[in-house]
This record gives C-alpha cells, structure tokens and sequence, in this order.
C-alpha cells in the first residue's frame, strides 16, 4: 500500500510543470532606426510577446516568464523620441513579464518574434492614416441631416428554465449599427457598403445577448437614414444599461488593417477595455488600439457607451473577411462574450 501511494504522488509531481527553468527577460534595447523606434527585447529562451496599445501606453506582455535579476534596460532612445516618453520593465502576477512604454502621441506597433534567437522587437512608428478625420467628418454631416423616424426594433430576453438565471438577466443594451439609409458608410473593396455588414453584425450580437437574457434594442432594423441625435435620446430615454455602436474602418492607406475601440467618458473605459481585449484576442487581427475620441454618440450617451472598428473595409483582406458570414458570426461572438465579461466583473 505505500509503494502505491508513493509511486502514485510521484506521478502527480511529473505531472506538474516544471517552472524553476522558464524564462526571464534579460536586455531590452531602444533605437531608433529609419524613422521607427525600436525595442529589442531579449529572454533567455524562445517566448511570444503580446501587446495591447491603450491610450498613452504599449503593454507587451510575455506569458510563462519572469525577470531576470541582472536585467539590462538601455534607455538612450528617449532622448530624443518624439514617440517613446519611458520604458519599465513589471512582473504583474507569478506568470507574466510585462513591458510598459509609456507614450507621447498616438502610434501604430508591429511585434516581430525573431525565432532562434529569443527575441521580441516591438517596432513603433506614426499613426498613418485619418479614420479618425473621417468620422469626425461624417459625424458633422450628419448632425445637420434630419434623420427618417427611428424605429427601434427590440429583441425580447429569453427566460432562464426553471430555478435558473441567464447571464444577463435583467440587463438593457442598446446596439446602433452605424450608418443607414443614404448614408452607406464606407464601400468595402468587395463592393459592400458598410451600413449592411453593420446591420448584418448588429443583429447576430443582437440575438446572442438576447439569448443570454439581456433585452436588447437595435437602433434600426433595415435600411433606415437615423440621426445621431435621436439615436442618443433613444438610449438615454429607455435607461440602457450600456450602449454599442458598430462600425467598420476605412482609411486612404490600403495597407493599414487591425481593431480600434473607442470611448470617451471615463465611466466608459472598462466597457471599452473589456470589448477591445475580447475583439483582439478573438478575430485576432492587429490591435490598432483602445483609443479616447469625442464622437457624438459614445460622449453624449448617459451610460457606458462604446463604437468598435472591428476592420477596415478599405484593406482587401479584412474587406473579405468583413463580407464573411462566418466571420461575422465570429465578431459578434466576441462582442456578446466581452459583454458578459464586463457586467461579471460589475458584480465581483
């Protein structure tokens, strides 16, 4: 009986993993080369880095890794960056190493794992493109349209079987899908105007939250031209608990791909971290940032109010993706998960 006691408990230590060898950051190197800033990171074995862009921070992140005590951090490029204000190097929690660059202006980041040679270099440079422009352009013109009468179409919760609860009972969430009527929004280079993938999207979130017994209000339900001002009154009038606006991106630069979330009031950012985090780990496309815009609807709404650019319809790639219906349903799965998420984390 103690033989098989024994050789049982050393099964379970073989099982364990092992984590006295995982890797430590141990040189992180600034430069600046042809216009970009650059940061080599180096660990002492192979680790993918992940980052995360909010706001005025890059977050870079290795999982499974700590730090080492002989650390190196080179710091010469701060100097004279326009883009880069300091650089730390965190052990957030017994897993994860994480890099924080603190920021002067908005900017694009690539991460480049270099296989072979255990390093991360983090490439920063401008923000290129005017999607913000552009919306703020839009939004104006259509601030002095009169919009058709808004006819809100309401998704009614599903009921919890007996002795159960949904996960968003109780919950009313109002979703716009940008755009509508005249106005088509951006054309896709597939030839899609973006009103119709937000409708299409709006509706697969619609019926997923509705699902998980929230009431859900679409601010349009077909092809309608809706003003903002209206659309704002709406949600306000009916006390929605939170507020999303689903958009697709555009920008003069076809190269330029990725996920934006934006926000504007401070009780807002939580809403908008969590939805952001679930888009970027979910469609995994670039993470173009957690970005703070003043856009009319997000800034005026009484409630947590959100706008996502999931992709940008203006890219031949992310175009296809965005025309897909099983990427779609993909997008709409991570909105509803992000959702509940958020209001969990409201009640903890």
């Amino acid at each position: 009986m103690l033989k098989r006691t024994l050789l049982f408990g050393l099964l379970i230590v073989l099982m364990l993993p092992v984590r006295a060898n995982r890797p430590e950051i141990k040189l992180v190197q600034a430069m600046r080369d042809r216009g970009f800033d650059y940061l080599d990171i180096y660990t002492t074995a192979q680790v993918k880095a992940k980052g995360l862009l909010l706001e005025d921070q890059l977050l870079i992140d290795f999982p499974d890794t700590g730090i080492s005590s002989d650390l190196r951090l080179s710091k010469r490029l701060l100097k004279n960056s326009q883009r880069v204000k300091d650089i730390k190097v965190i052990q957030v929690d017994a897993r994860t190493a994480r890099v924080i660059i603190d920021l002067k202006k908005g900017v694009d980041y690539d991460i480049v794992n270099v296989f072979g040679r255990n390093k991360n270099v983090i490439e920063i440079s401008d923000r290129q493109d005017r999607a913000e422009r552009i919306m703020a352009a839009w939004e104006k013109q259509n601030l002095t349209v009169k919009g058709e009468e808004l006819k809100p179409e309401k998704y009614k919760a599903a009921v919890a079987a007996k002795g159960g609860k949904l996960p968003l009972e109780g919950r009313t969430i109002v979703i716009d899908p940008g755009h509508g009527g005249r106005d088509p929004g951006a054309i896709s280079k597939h030839g899609i105007p973006e009103k119709n993938i937000n409708l299409a999207v709006a509706r697969k979130v619609a019926y997923l939250l509705k699902s998980a017994g929230a009431t859900v209000y679409l601010t349009r339900k077909n092809d309608r031209t809706n003003n903002l001002r209206d659309i704002v009154a709406f949600a306000d009038r009916i006390k929605s608990d939170i507020f999303i606006s689903i958009h697709f991106n555009y920008s003069d630069i076809e190269s330029i791909n990725g996920t934006e979330t934006y926000y504007y009031k401070k009780n807002s950012r939580n809403l908008a971290l969590i939805l952001h985090k679930s888009l970027i780990n979910g469609i995994k496309r670039k993470d173009r940032g957690l970005r703070r815009a003043k856009y009319y609807a997000i800034s005026h709404t009484d409630m947590p109010a959100v706008l996502l650019e999931p992709l940008y319809l203006s890219n031949w790639q992310e175009s296809k993706l965005a025309s897909s219906d099983n990427f779609q349903a993909e997008i709409a799965r991570d909105i509803a998960a992000g959702v509940k998420n958020y209001f969990r984390s409201r009640s903890n």
